[in-house]
């Protein structure tokens, strides 16, 4: 009887230890993964107009504005020119980011130099596409 008692008793434990085995077998194959995150975009990188084009684009607005070209120079970016008595100086420049940069400087009364100088910006912004 004793045995019969120790026979049921390792029985009862093998059932419970391959209940246990089928239990962790069962819920090891229902692990879920997690979707990859979405990979990264960067936004493009800006697109500047060409140097050629800003060239363009100064040397059109001035002569649009009445400024009388004297002298250039495309190597060092500078244009010279003379409108109502008032000397101007165009500097355009590339800078390292990509960029042109534009500059007028004039010489002359205050307030003819403003007036050529808002003149030019408009004419040069709408050579530009801006307005």
């Amino acid at each position: 009887m004793k045995r019969e008692q120790n026979r049921k008793e390792i029985v009862k434990k093998l059932h419970l230890t391959l209940l246990i085995l089928t239990v962790f077998v069962i819920a090891s194959g229902c692990y879920y993964y997690e979707p990859a995150p979405p990979p990264v975009v960067y936004p493009p990188e800006p697109s500047y107009p060409s140097y050629d084009y800003t060239w363009d684009s100064a040397i059109r607005a001035a002569q649009d504005v009445g400024i009388e070209i004297t002298s250039l120079n495309r190597n060092t970016g500078t244009i010279f020119g003379r409108r109502d008595r008032v000397d101007v100086t165009i500097q355009v420049t590339q800078q390292a980011n990509g960029r042109t940069r534009v500059e007028l400087t004039a010489q002359g009364s205050r307030e003819s130099g403003a007036d050529v100088a808002d003149d030019f910006y408009w004419a040069y912004d709408h050579y530009m596409g801006r307005r």
